[in-house]
């Protein structure tokens, strides 16, 4: 199968998966062993370093053009994440925020290196993030000694990711965007539906009503990015986009009280994230990286973060009024216009006065 001529999409995957269990279980351990109020600004600091910082991370290595630093750099900040967790837990969930920016920007921008314009390898990276953020946050209830595994477990990981060597920086020749105008509708389409109805509407409000329901639907969204990835290279993403988007949304109608339609659905939703990477990656073809984190990282935390903490005033008050958050939040933002400047606008600049004058 192409998708395993080449091994970095797997390894990145489980460097993914890993990622994502650490990260899910400092949170629920952390939920369970301190108040309410520290609980929520944490999760927040995470959500703001590990899903809003993917974009300064992304435009560092478009400008930088170095795959190897960015990965040496996610390969140490996990285990660090790790350790630091057992000294301080707020310390530990602070530095796994910014492992799970490397490790996602990173991990996509090497798979869209190798990936041979397939979504199969995409969704070998993908799915096991949510699997892991599911199986976490169901360890996380039970002390905090298996974590200790998940960064003994990185160790032979980052062993494997570095000896079967990694890509070098290669952009897409082409400097137009082969998507036209449908497609950037599609696109849109995708994003907001597919993590606005899964991780905002279905995780937060239908799935703690059933037994055992985060699990089922971690594990039916895990298995719908790697049927859908490789679906799609069967039969075209258009024609897939078709069949399971409107399946998904009968389902979810229909399907409210049942477990399963609900999970059913959620794997239709979810068999879109691979070709959502892969179409980002088109419509930014010099750019993998940003694309890895607009598709990733930014389209999460715009779509989802603001319909969540909306429904509650009380969250919105808190988010607000405290300055810590505030200030870390405007610190992305800065983040994010300075790379911003330094990758695309001042390479125009340049470019504008090197270019000879016509009198």
């Amino acid at each position: 199968m192409n998708a395993f001529k080449n091994k970095q999409p797997l390894l990145w995957g489980i460097l993914h998966g890993l990622n994502d269990f650490a990260a899910g279980f400092m949170l629920a351990n952390y939920t369970l062993t301190h108040n309410n109020s520290d609980a929520f600004l944490f999760i927040v600091i995470y959500s703001i370093i590990g899903f809003g910082g993917q974009l300064p991370v992304g435009f560092w290595l478009d400008y930088k053009k170095q795959v190897k630093p960015f990965a040496h750099a996610s390969l140490i900040l996990l285990p660090l994440a790790v350790m630091s967790y057992f000294i301080s837990a707020e310390v530990g969930i602070i530095v796994s925020g910014f492992a799970s920016a490397f490790v996602h920007v990173t991990g996509g921008a090497v798979c869209l290196q190798v990936n041979e314009n397939k979504t199969g390898p995409l969704a070998l990276f993908t799915a096991p993030g949510v699997l892991g953020l599911t199986l976490g946050g169901v360890l996380g209830q039970y002390g905090s000694w298996q974590l200790a595994i998940i960064g003994a477990l990185t160790l032979p990981v980052a062993f494997f990711i570095i000896k079967t060597k990694l890509p070098s920086y290669q952009p897409q020749q082409q400097k137009q965007s082969e998507l036209d105008a449908h497609d950037w509708l599609m696109l849109s389409i995708l994003l907001i539906m597919c993590f606005r109805s899964f991780i905002f509407d279905v995780i937060n409000r239908v799935a703690h009503d059933f037994d055992n329901g985060i699990l089922i639907i971690g594990i039916a969204a895990f298995a719908g990015k790697i049927i859908g990835g490789f679906v799609a290279d069967k039969i075209g993403w258009k024609k897939f986009v078709y069949i399971s988007l409107p399946l998904a949304l009968i389902l979810f109608q229909f399907g409210k009280e049942n477990i399963y339609a609900l999970a059913f659905g959620i794997a239709c939703l979810q068999s879109s994230v691979p070709i959502t990477l892969l179409l980002m990656a088109r419509s930014l073809p010099q750019y993998p990286a940003t694309a890895t984190a607009l598709s990733l990282g930014t389209s999460i935390a715009l779509a989802g973060l603001p319909l969540y903490i909306m429904s509650d005033q009380k969250v919105v008050n808190d988010f607000f009024s405290n300055p810590f958050v505030t200030a870390a939040a405007f610190a992305i933002l800065l983040l994010c216009w300075f790379f911003a400047d330094r990758l695309f606008f001042s390479r125009k600049r340049i470019q504008k006065v090197s270019e000879p004058q016509i009198n």
